[in-house]
Formats: structure tokens, C-alpha cells, sequence
């Protein structure tokens, strides 16, 4: 049995690491109002695209990857003699990406195709992927590490704060927000993943208390965790999200993971600027431990 591990673009995983674990990735892509499109990894990077839906009246919109090219990449992997493939991608709540994965290890033969979705995105999704790269240099069959992962699901989330709902709301990527949306007035809207999807958690009345907010309710979470894994993911409001690192780093026990990271382009169009999230899991994933001055644009 040789077992590959295929994610999606959002993940926010380094190259070295994706290298690391040779792990494949399908990529998602950004387009703008003029029809201007970009493949995530290739084509845009974060800060290039918070420069110019600066500049633009409409946001932009993302696409998931094509199913013939999901195709092509489990084909390629069973060209390289791999019968497994396990392939984790962000949640099904706010993306096609894992039911067209699912759909196209249906068209092909010859390869087991096992996906999960994660119900979260980023570099929480990169922790899933890791995870299982991981174990399978450790052994580990896939339907062990599926079963882990589910088991691992249900302790992780993430908690996001944004500058406001604009752009969740056009994108259709957030429920339960019109209650929410006329008492936010001078407001800063704090969010979380809830069964893949997100929905409306907290508003306060400034951007450091919301993020001290996040901060606060994601440690209380992972308190009694006898293994953690934390991760700020930042977007252009680079300020708010190291201070939240550094935070971390003076309050947490040794034995906690933190990772630091940015939002992938994807992401950051849809979460709007100035956001910033705190994710977590009850895992440890030292390959993880990035700081905010190892991490380089992809």
C-alpha cells in the first residue's frame, strides 16, 4: 500500500512543508469584477489581493477547482503508484471543493480515493493535513487516520474576528446574520466555525477587545486539552494578529503548539480586511510551530 495526501489551496501550508510530505494540492482561484482570475499559489498572493479589493467596488469571487482537475491529479497519483489517496479539504459549508474531490474519486479506477472535510479552512485544515501526512510515514492505514481525523473534528474550531460582514454576507458564506447585522453599529463582529459553517458568536465594541475576545474564549475551550495545537491566521490587520501571537506565547504552557500564518487569497476575499482568526485542536503538530518571521508569502 502507498498512501498520498492531496489538500486544496487554502491550507496556507508553506511550500516546504507541502515538499516535505509531498503533499498535492488543487488549487481554487479568485476572480474580479473584470474577469481578471487568479490561481491561489500561482497567480496571488495575499497581500496583492488586499491591495486591490482596496481599489475595486465589487468583491471578488472564488472558484473551486474544476472536477477534471481533480481527475487529473488522482490519475497522476496512480501513474506514480500510489493505490491510496486521502484528501482533506475545507468545509463543505462554504465550498463545493470537497464534494466535487468526493464525485471525481468516483470516475477513477485503480485508486482508492478516501476524503474528508474538515469543516474549517486554512491553516486549521493544514493542521488536519499535516496530521495525516504524518501518520501515514508512521504507518497508519487510511481508514485509521479518517477515523482519527473525525475523532480530532470534534475537537477543533477556530473563532474569526472581522471589520464587518460585507463581504460574508455577498459571498453567501455566513448564516444566521440578519438578527446579528442591526445591532452592529460601531460594532466588530466576532464569528465562529459551526458545523462547517460560519455563524455569528459575539459583537464588541472594539477591534482589541474583539480580538481579546477570541483569544480568551479559545483558551477557556482548550484548557483541560491534554495536547494543543493553536493558530493565528492573520489577514492585512498584521498588527491585531501578532500581537495575538505574542499573547499566546507569554500566557500558554510550553506544551502548546503555536502556529502563525496568513489567510489564503481565497479566504481573505470572503473574510474582507482587516480580519484576523484564532483556530485550535486538541493535537500536537510541531511541524506547525511557525513564526511570524519564518512565514513567507506562497
Amino acid at each position: 500500500m502507498k498512501i498520498a495526501v492531496m489538500t486544496d489551496s487554502t491550507t496556507s501550508l508553506t511550500q516546504a512543508l507541502l515538499d516535505e510530505y509531498d503533499i498535492s494540492v488543487v488549487p481554487l482561484s479568485v476572480i474580479f469584477e473584470n474577469g481578471d482570475s487568479f490561481i491561489e499559489r500561482e497567480d496571488i498572493q495575499p497581500s496583492e489581493l488586499y491591495q486591490r479589493m482596496r481599489s475595486e467596488t465589487q468583491i471578488p469571487t472564488t472558484s473551486q477547482p474544476a472536477i477534471g482537475k481533480v481527475v487529473e491529479e488522482y490519475e497522476k497519483l496512480k501513474d506514480e503508484g500510489y493505490t491510496d489517496v486521502i484528501g482533506l479539504f475545507l468545509s463543505a459549508g462554504i465550498s463545493g471543493t470537497y464534494q466535487s474531490a468526493t464525485q471525481a474519486g468516483e470516475m477513477v479506477e485503480g485508486i482508492n480515493v478516501h476524503t474528508f472535510d474538515s469543516k474549517l479552512s486554512g491553516m486549521i485544515l493544514g493542521g488536519y493535513v499535516v496530521y495525516a501526512a504524518e501518520r501515514v510515514r508512521e504507518g497508519a492505514s487510511p481508514e485509521t487516520i479518517i477515523d482519527e481525523l473525525l475523532e480530532m473534528r470534534e475537537h477543533t474550531g477556530a473563532e474569526v474576528v472581522v471589520d464587518d460582514l460585507k463581504n460574508l454576507q455577498k459571498s453567501g458564506r455566513i448564516t444566521g446574520a440578519q438578527a446579528f447585522i442591526g445591532t452592529l453599529l460601531k460594532m466588530k463582529p466576532v464569528l465562529k466555525f459551526e458545523d462547517g459553517v460560519i455563524v455569528p458568536l459575539d459583537k464588541v465594541r472594539t477591534k482589541k477587545r474583539a480580538v481579546k475576545r477570541i483569544e480568551d474564549g479559545v483558551l477557556e475551550k482548550v484548557k483541560d486539552y491534554d495536547e494543543v495545537t493553536l493558530y493565528v491566521v492573520n489577514g492585512d490587520s498584521r498588527e491585531d494578529g501578532l500581537k495575538l501571537y505574542e499573547n499566546l506565547k507569554k500566557r500558554c504552557p510550553d506544551h502548546y503548539v503555536i502556529n502563525y500564518s496568513d489567510f489564503s487569497p481565497v479566504i481573505a476575499s470572503h473574510l474582507g480586511v482587516g480580519s484576523v482568526a484564532l483556530g485550535f485542536t486538541n493535537k500536537r503538530i510541531p511541524s506547525l510551530e511557525n513564526r511570524p518571521e519564518d512565514y513567507v508569502e506562497q
